[in-house]
């Protein structure tokens, strides 16, 4: 496993498949990779990728960036963002469950 550095490409950060490796681990090496991008004057890049869209931050699987469906951060698409660099759904909007849907009435 490529350690966590700024020009780290994100199939390497979080490996090629889901099961390449934990949830926990991608999720640490994303925080690594925020706190490397923070001290090194990069705040902005980490504030672009650390920022959901009004449709995950419904979502009952988003944990403030980071998508728990997924195992990934909201705006990582593991198609669109590893092959192009391109912002995305994590989930693509498939794994998307409205939070206000888990209410139930008794």
């Amino acid at each position: 496993m490529k350690p966590v550095t700024l020009g780290i490409q994100w199939a390497e950060l979080f490996g090629e498949h889901k099961a390449d490796m934990s949830d926990k681990l991608c999720r640490e090496r994303w925080e690594a990779w925020k706190k490397l991008s923070c001290d090194s004057g990069y705040s902005e890049s980490v504030e672009w990728w650390s920022t959901p869209e009004e449709h995950c931050l419904n979502c009952e699987h988003c944990d403030g960036d980071w998508c728990l469906f997924q195992s990934l951060p909201c705006t990582v698409n593991p198609i669109t963002t590893f092959s192009n660099n391109d912002i995305g759904l994590a989930c693509m909007g498939a794994g998307f469950r409205n939070k206000q849907m888990q209410f139930e009435l008794k």
